[in-house]
């Protein structure tokens, strides 16, 4: 799954997303929660540096019939606690949240590559 920062923490740090991914998964999609979505349309809206966000709808998909009454941090956390999904983040309490509940995450290290921490 994808926060918004952790995605626009790989389009900084220019990482490829997708080899990156393929290195560590083999074959993988993104899970984008609409409350992600609509923090980076207003992100996108708000600079005039692409977050590439055509390639995000091109490798995710979406997931249906969600009710997300509760805030992005809570739902992401929810649902990797649930299904078991890496949550690529670099929000320091979510992480938090998701290692001490043994869930896995993918964040950017050092500001040029990714890490998995399952």
């Amino acid at each position: 799954m994808v926060d918004s920062c952790g995605w626009i923490a790989v389009i900084d740090a220019g990482i490829n997303i997708d080899l990156s991914l393929l290195e560590i998964f083999g074959k993988y999609e993104f899970i984008v929660i609409n409350s992600v979505w609509n923090e980076l349309e207003q992100f996108q809206e708000n600079t005039s540096k692409s977050i590439l966000l055509e390639l995000l709808v091109k490798k995710s998909s979406p997931l249906e019939n969600m009710d997300e009454k509760n805030h992005t941090d809570d739902t992401l956390f929810l649902l990797s606690k649930q299904f078991g999904w890496p949550v690529l983040t670099v929000d320091k309490k979510l992480k938090n949240r998701l290692f001490e509940s043994n869930c896995k995450v993918i964040q950017v290290v050092g500001g040029k590559k990714i890490e998995f921490i399952s």
